[in-house]
């Protein structure tokens, strides 16, 4: 079952993976013909976006920035797909990403949560509908 692999690198040129993950959801949502997966740990979470058994693309929340020395916790995007379709990517805390525009298909912001504190994340696909919001902390 998908939801028993680990997440996805963020990216070559960030240089994290994200792997081991504990606690991982059992229940998919499902919008439009598109289903979302999630999984976490301590230090990072990410929704998966499926259709018809291929990976879309994925949104990662990384806590306390990546391995390449930024600041504050980083949220990425990632189009896995040259399909004409866009991933967005939001948190409650303001982090907005969106590959419609995006250079390539990965897009990441980097924005400081306090240590602990609470918020969800969704990800959406054009024309697939929204995933249900997950919690994580920053």
């Amino acid at each position: 079952m998908r939801l028993k692999r680990t997440l996805p690198t963020l990216a070559a040129a960030t240089a994290v993976t994200v792997a081991g993950l504990v606690g991982l959801s059992a229940t998919p949502a499902a919008a439009a013909g598109v289903d979302f997966d999630y999984g976490r740990n301590s230090q990072a979470a990410g929704i998966d976006a499926w259709k018809d058994s291929r990976m879309l693309g994925n949104t990662t929340w990384q806590i306390d920035g990546l391995s390449d020395g930024s600041k504050g916790d980083t949220l990425c995007v990632i189009d896995n797909k040259k399909d004409g379709r866009w991933l967005v990517a939001t948190t409650s805390k303001g982090h907005k990403v969106s590959t419609r525009y995006a250079h390539g298909r990965v897009k990441c912001m980097t924005k400081n949560v306090a240590e602990g504190k609470r918020l969800t994340m969704k990800l959406a696909v054009s024309g697939g509908g929204t995933s249900k919001a997950y919690k994580t902390h920053g």
